[in-house]
């Protein structure tokens, strides 16, 4: 999903999988590791980066609170130089729960389709998790779709 950049934002793109959120952020090509400083919080990000163009000037790329809560000492970032791009891996606090958007007030929250669509592909991807011998590539799910971070008593992954 793609978020545009605004004045308070960069732009970034973002996906989720059962347990992790990523975010995609751009930022300058040749944004070098040790000039990039992330702090992330249970329920917030800060990305700041020197800028290349300019030197000695720092562009905060994210400083936003999340839609939901995470696990800051699960959760790390990599750099793409060569690309211009920040890779953030959010660990979430809620296994299975579907994030409807990353960042409070960034816009770019999923509409009722999406979300719904998006809650069905996670409880699929919980329930290959939970039962890797079987095959959900082609389940369906009819009627309304359950949050997969409490159907059924909850997340439950094979020791």
């Amino acid at each position: 999903f793609e978020v545009p950049a605004t004045e308070s934002h960069g732009a970034y793109a973002w996906n989720q999988t059962v347990d992790e959120v990523n975010v995609y952020v751009r930022c300058e090509v040749g944004t070098v590791a040790k000039k990039v400083r992330c702090v992330i919080r249970p329920s917030h990000v800060r990305l700041v980066a020197a800028s290349v163009a300019r030197e000695g000037e720092e562009v905060t790329l994210l400083d936003s609170d999340t839609v939901e809560s995470l696990k800051p000492d699960e959760s790390f970032w990599t750099l793409d130089s060569a690309a211009g791009s920040v890779h953030l891996t959010l660990q979430k606090a809620q296994e299975g729960k579907s994030w409807p958007g990353v960042f409070r007030g960034h816009g770019g929250d999923l509409d009722g389709t999406a979300r719904e669509s998006e809650q069905k592909r996670l409880l699929l991807e919980r329930f290959q998790l939970e039962h890797p011998g079987f095959d959900f590539s082609g389940a369906e799910i009819n009627g309304a779709v359950p949050d997969a971070s409490t159907f059924m008593g909850g997340f439950n992954r094979p020791q």
